[in-house]
């Protein structure tokens, strides 16, 4: 009966493939959504031989054990995908995962592997799974919450450490963000320094850790208030003083996240001495690039949200100069550049104290810098073929740079419409829920402003050496060079990819999206014409008013 049933189903999954190509592949819409995606592209499974050499990469990875932190977050996922596709020669990777919701720890591991990211993986390495072992812990507890047993055998088979994990939350209270951000990388140094044969740890940071600055080089930067006084103020205030000291803790960054991941650093400068440590800083991280599928995500954080905003007709103005640059890295580059860092930092003497740890910049205005303008218009240009069925509105998005006239425009095509809409929505018996999105979209606004209004200039000359430092094979296996990176091929698939990996909207929707969409727009045609009418009359009014107050 088993048997019946996964014939019976890889038959429907057949005939429903057919369908879609057929009704979303043609003379207008010629491309293979799946395709375009690179799901359709997965190799083979292959044994790769014990006795058969791999990539200068490769090969620092083989017969180790590696452990990571921060294994569900958003690089996390992508990190582990790639350690266990890429790397046939390492022994193990332990990923450290708290308990959350009840769940334990195997079904927290099972349910990230329910992610479509890792379709390649699945198809290329199917025995995936004997390589990776999840072990219950804690950064923010002592001895990272691990049992003595765990602790130990940690200790005895460690040989590199990817910290990920952290808060990336804006507006997160500032005690969760320094036991995360802050006590969580002294624990794991401490953790670290136990390590019987550690051969690199990289401490994952973020390129706007010193955004107070706009111009940020590869070295550290001071913070007014030392790591170690920030944690006793954690320990003997409570939450409504620390609530009212935040400000001036915080001081002129412009949260909690990138304050405290600037102190982060602080303790990894401090006490991370001795160790084969470097830190990695990656700008905003975006969807994949390449691997393993084209426009992967799993958030909406900077211009994700944006973009999601937009195309489900929701969100139709921001604030910011669509003139600046705005700085981001694929995700799967910026794993690819972070492997490299762990293998360069493994090769490269340790750190004695009194010496600059190792510190890499991964951005891309450096080398390839592009315009939120430009960003908005590539993503627009390819994204139109692929609405979601979930869209409530056609596309009409302007960014404006001035404040006053922001707030105006937000107004009447957010505020009002939002209330409008609603009320509307309570009459007909439903639920009214516009207003609710358009006061979330406002708070996030606010905590966006800071950076879509500056413009930042880095220093990458690390991470530059450290590709040109790279043999052929691993520029292939793991490329991560910014300045070959084309942004019209991300945008090619981006939309996409939102619509199929973040929004859940599968291709089998996009016909019925499609005339939506038609729909959608002749309705904003009809919208702006009615719109204009009614601007003409209140002009024409108010001329013949005048008029007549003049004669």
């Amino acid at each position: 009966m088993e048997l019946h049933l996964k014939a019976l189903e890889r038959k429907t999954s057949r005939r429903n493939k057919e369908v879609v190509t057929k009704d979303i592949i043609n003379s207008k819409y010629y491309l293979d959504p799946l395709e375009l995606l690179g799901e359709r592209s997965f190799k083979e499974p292959q044994e790769v031989p014990e006795d058969v050499p791999g990539t200068n990469i490769q090969e620092f990875f083989r017969g180790k054990n590696v452990m990571l932190t921060g294994a569900t977050g958003f690089m996390g996922k992508v990190l582990t995908e790639k350690l266990l596709r890429s790397m046939p020669h390492m022994k193990q990777l332990y990923v450290l995962i708290r308990t959350k919701k009840g769940k334990d720890v195997n079904q927290r591991l099972d349910e990230i592997f329910e992610d479509r990211l890792y379709k390649r993986l699945k198809a290329e390495v199917p025995d995936y799974r004997k390589k990776i072992t999840v072990v219950a812990g804690d950064c923010c507890l002592p001895n990272l919450g691990l049992t003595p047993a765990d602790h130990q055998m940690l200790i005895n088979n460690i040989n590199v450490i990817f910290h990920g994990a952290a808060t990336v939350r804006f507006d997160e209270k500032i005690r969760l963000a320094v036991d995360i951000n802050v006590y969580g990388a002294r624990e794991v140094l401490a953790f670290a320094k136990q390590i019987k044969n550690l051969a690199a740890m990289v401490h994952v940071s973020t390129a706007f850790a010193n955004c107070n600055k706009l111009y940020i080089e590869e070295k550290f930067y001071s913070t007014p208030i030392s790591y170690e006084d920030i944690m006793q103020m954690t320990k003997t205030k409570d939450d409504e003083e620390l609530d009212k000291l935040t400000p001036e803790l915080v001081g002129d960054w412009p949260n909690t996240y990138t304050f405290t991941k600037a102190l982060g650093e602080q303790v990894v400068k401090s006490e991370g001495a001795g160790l084969p440590i470097s830190i990695f800083r990656p700008s905003v991280v975006i969807s994949s690039y390449k691997e393993p599928v084209r426009g992967w995500i799993d958030n909406v954080y900077g211009p994700t949200g944006l973009l999601v905003g937009a195309g489900t007709g929701v969100l139709h103005t921001y604030l910011g100069d669509p003139t600046h640059i705005t700085d981001m890295v694929p995700v799967d580059l910026a794993t690819n550049a972070l492997i490299a860092s762990a293998y360069k930092t493994g090769n490269s003497p340790k750190v004695e104290k009194g010496e600059d740890i190792p510190i890499y910049n991964f951005v891309s205005s450096t080398q390839n810098p592009i315009s939120w303008k430009d960003f908005i218009i590539l993503n627009q240009k390819h994204g139109m073929h692929w609405p979601t069925i979930r869209a409530v509105w056609y596309y009409s998005f302007t960014p404006i740079g001035n404040p006053f006239l922001f707030l105006i425009v937000n107004f009447l095509l957010h505020t009002l419409p939002g209330y409008i809409l609603d009320f509307l929505a309570v009459i007909g018996g439903e639920t009214p829920m516009l207003s609710k999105i358009y006061k979330k979209l406002g708070k996030f606004a606010d905590t966006m402003t800071y950076f879509a209004t500056r413009v930042w200039t880095f220093r990458n000359d690390r991470i530059q050496d450290l590709w040109a430092g790279l043999s052929e094979e691993d520029q292939q296996e793991f490329f991560f060079d910014i300045s070959q990176m084309n942004w019209e091929y991300h945008a090619q698939a981006n939309c996409l990819g939102l619509r199929v990996y973040l929004v859940k909207d599968d291709i089998h929707t996009l016909p019925a999206a499609r005339k939506k969409w038609q729909r959608l727009y002749y309705a904003h045609c009809a919208l702006r014409i009615i719109s204009g009418v009614i601007l003409f009359n209140i002009v024409w009014i108010v001329f013949n008013f005048c008029l007549r107050l003049i004669s």
